[in-house]
């Protein structure tokens, strides 16, 4: 039963960075486009609004009014011509939610749903052999499973309505699941019984926001405005406030609230870099904001959501880390192109697979400085706190697959004592 959960847990890993990556990088190429989009429509409106008023004052007649708006029209569409409308900040909210909610709900969901309603004898091997030869193994069975123990939990909720763990789970389990209405309801319900907990009421805004058309506007926003009251330092409820800042036209404000959460991320992880994207996006949009791009600036909470946060306390980073140096030797330098992908880990020296903690960047950022701590952990369970000594690896991939290929570069030092300083990791070997 331990092998199982240790492939299951290194196989979780690299199925959620297939997933995740290709949305992170894939949401800053929409954003891009789709912006472009909005600044256009927004110039030719204003053109257009011009014309119209030179036509009732006289400046211009019927005929040059219609040749005008044709041409206007023309450029408009040549413009705007294969972007599929929406806007910016609706790709990035969609991308990086689906993003977050497949790196954290997920397996969280799962794992919780399996060790609530699963069949833990189903494990032994004699069972399993015969699960293996039905023919109940497809993805369509698979996914009617997760609706059917989804199910049962609701209706062991029916039967206890006072389980506050369970409702949070269900609430998860309707998001993963885009039942967003039904996943208000279980949010709502586990407010009631817990209270106006930070996190509890990130996830019931988001929630709303989902079933209401994606729009954080009204009752998203003043639960997460109360969310950030009780805790300034929650990290949903600071991306989402920056999120419906940014949808207001509000630049200021957002780079307020993503500069605070970006404090909190760990230094060159791919959060941090991505959250500097959507900074550089919301200071660019408020640079073309100021020059009249978009019409006349609105007013700008910037100000008041600095002064919120000025008050949060500093945010207090786990004690449990170790640091050092990545280099390439010589040798292998030739194997190395600039761009491929560069995985700096800790993991247990006995015991699962997966890494407590992980760095990702490119061979071009080489040699590079590195801090792994127990805030990086994919599991609350799984963290540098919880061992006294680990493996510090550095992998060179050109696929950018999370599990070693035969071809990788690797250097790595056991045992490391977790605290430990100035590690000197040199990538010397390669993966047979």
């Amino acid at each position: 039963m331990t092998l199982f959960w240790f492939v299951i847990g290194g196989l979780t890993i690299a199925a959620l960075l297939f997933v995740i990556l290709p949305l992170l990088l894939r949401r800053r190429a929409e954003a891009a486009r789709l912006a472009r989009s909005e600044v256009n429509i927004s110039i030719y409106r204003n053109q257009l609004a011009e014309l119209e008023a030179d036509l009732k004052s006289g400046d211009v007649d019927q005929e040059q009014f219609d040749k005008s708006r044709q041409e206007i029209d023309r450029r408009l569409l040549e413009d705007t011509s294969g972007v599929e409308m929406g806007t910016a900040s609706e790709s990035r909210r969609l991308s990086a939610v689906t993003a977050v909610v497949a790196g954290l709900v997920v397996p969280v969901v799962a794992v919780g749903l399996y060790l609530k309603l699963g069949n833990l004898e189903a494990l032994q091997p004699e069972k399993a052999s015969m699960a293996a030869a039905s023919p109940h193994g497809d993805k369509a069975n698979m996914a009617a499973q997760v609706e059917m123990m989804v199910g049962k939990l609701a209706d062991k909720l029916q039967k206890d309505p006072s389980n506050v763990e369970g409702w949070v789970m269900l609430g998860r389990s309707y998001s993963v699941l885009n039942r967003y209405p039904e996943a208000v309801d279980a949010y709502k319900k586990a407010i009631q019984l817990a209270g106006e907990d930070p996190q509890l009421l990130a996830d019931y805004a988001d929630a709303i926001a989902m079933a209401a058309g994606e729009s954080l506007e009204g009752e998203p926003m003043q639960w997460l405005e109360k969310s950030l009251k009780l805790d300034p330092n929650n990290q949903k409820a600071l991306w989402l406030m920056g999120t419906a800042m940014f949808e207001r036209g509000d630049f200021g404000a957002a780079m307020v609230y993503w500069e605070h959460l970006q404090k909190m991320l760990p230094p060159n992880s791919q959060d941090a870099n991505a959250m500097q994207a959507n900074i550089d996006e919301a200071r660019s949009y408020q640079q073309r904001q100021a020059k009249g791009e978009f019409g006349k600036p609105k007013p700008s909470t910037a100000s008041a959501a600095a002064e919120q946060l000025a008050k949060a306390a500093p945010v207090a980073m786990g004690t449990a880390k170790v640091s050092g140096t990545v280099s390439l030797n010589r040798e292998l330098l030739a194997k190395a192109a600039p761009t491929d992908t560069l995985f700096v880990f800790a993991r247990a020296v006995s015991g699962p697979p997966m890494p407590l903690a992980v760095v990702r960047a490119q061979v071009k950022d080489l040699p590079l400085k590195f801090t792994l701590d127990e805030s990086m952990a994919m599991m609350p369970n799984m963290s540098l706190a919880k061992f006294s000594e680990v493996v510090v690896g550095a992998r060179i991939s050109k696929s950018g697959n999370a599990m070693p290929q035969s071809g990788d570069l690797l250097g790595q030092k056991s045992p490391v004592k977790v605290g430990s300083t100035d590690l000197a990791i040199a990538i010397d070997s390669v993966v047979p």
